[in-house]
């Protein structure tokens, strides 16, 4: 397993002299933090972040391309350094390269410090490790010990339908479901989903809380992803609306949930691809796996239409194929799995205290 006490590396761009000396100042401060400058050349940026694998980046508006560049490889965090606060429209445009914020340039006001660390900190993902994971949010009721992403299209109402009606009422994990619907039948396959399943079922709106046994379907006709909760003292995690549009074009984008769920949760996620028409979560698939997660497809034999799962297949990023039959008993050894990760980490910690 990771070494807990590793340290979160960040990668300054080529930022203007006196703010990255003040970044740089600022961030070696933490004890967690190593930071690396990279050179004025882009492609330096380029080498020092497939390398150096880092878990953010801070650049400058100029290095906005060599963002773009870099997320079709990787998902990393990024801040933008800015003389300026940016449009919202570029922010909205950046977030589709990985761009969660950004930082403005230094000033001598006494918060400008405390402002860029909330920021920094905030830009991590939840730790990749069980135990770091642990040790961060504390034995937390209610906290799950890991999420499941369900997406499908042409035949997915039926086929989520029937999966959630075998998953037991002590699963562990929390559950999202994205199909492909127009918003007005959003209703009507809670309540369909509700009257089938042993767990309960909930309409995910912005601020909707993951909880362990919970299973919150996305609503149609809308892009949603997972973030931190902002109405925690935990760090837990929530559903909210995305402002990017769908890679795809459709709606909710698979792609886009699945790959927040991976940067946010980390390797404790399990995508499931059901029957559907076109490519949607095949984006998704490919964070998960990046992330560590685990991702299962359903079956041709056992697909309406087996576009979306074959499309997951063939770019490579299926840990196994399965029949629908299949997928609940999967699904439900898969959330035992994290539980039990969770569980050893929790111990781990607590018999070392001072990595706490």
């Amino acid at each position: 397993m990771p070494d807990i006490s590793a340290p979160f590396t960040v990668l300054l761009g080529n930022l203007p002299t006196t703010g990255r000396l003040a970044l740089k100042r600022l961030l070696e401060q933490q004890p967690r933090l190593c930071v690396v400058c990279a050179g004025e050349n882009p492609a330096e940026l380029l080498a020092y972040a497939y390398r150096l694998r880092p878990q953010l980046l801070i650049v400058s508006e100029l290095e906005l391309r060599v963002v773009e560049a870099l997320s079709r490889q990787m998902v990393v965090p990024v801040l933008l350094y800015c003389e300026a606060a940016p449009l919202a429209g570029m922010l909205r445009e950046a977030s589709r390269w990985g761009v969660t914020n950004f930082i403005s340039a230094n000033t001598s006001a006494s918060e400008w410090g405390s402002e860029v660390l909330r920021k920094v900190w905030a830009a991590f993902p939840l730790p990749t490790s069980p135990i770091e994971a642990v040790s961060r949010v504390g034995a937390v009721p209610g906290l799950p010990g890991g999420v499941v992403v369900i997406g499908g299209s042409t035949g997915g109402t039926t086929a989520v339908e029937s999966l959630v009606r075998a998953l037991p009422a002590t699963l562990a994990c929390a559950v999202i479901v994205a199909v492909h619907l127009p918003a007005a039948f959003l209703d009507s396959f809670v309540k369909r989903l509700a009257r089938a399943s042993a767990l309960p079922v909930v309409a995910g709106w912005a601020g909707t809380l993951l909880e362990p046994g919970r299973i919150v379907v996305a609503p149609g006709g809308r892009n949603v992803l997972v973030r931190r909760a902002t109405t925690s003292p935990w760090q837990c995690w929530q559903l909210d609306i995305a402002t990017e549009a769908s890679p795809s074009g459709d709606e909710p984008s698979i792609d886009i949930l699945m790959r927040s769920v991976a940067r946010t949760v980390g390797p404790n996620v399990l995508g499931v691809v059901l029957t559907g028409m076109g490519r949607d979560g095949t984006l998704g698939a490919q964070a998960i796996r990046q992330h560590g997660g685990t991702v299962l497809v359903q079956d041709k034999a056992s697909s309406v239409v087996f576009s979306m799962p074959n499309s997951v297949i063939q770019a490579g990023w299926a840990n196994a194929v399965l029949s629908l039959a299949d997928l609940p008993n999967a699904i439900t050894l898969h959330a035992g799995r994290f539980r039990r990760v969770m569980a050893e980490a929790r111990n781990k910690v607590s018999s070392v205290p001072q990595a706490v």
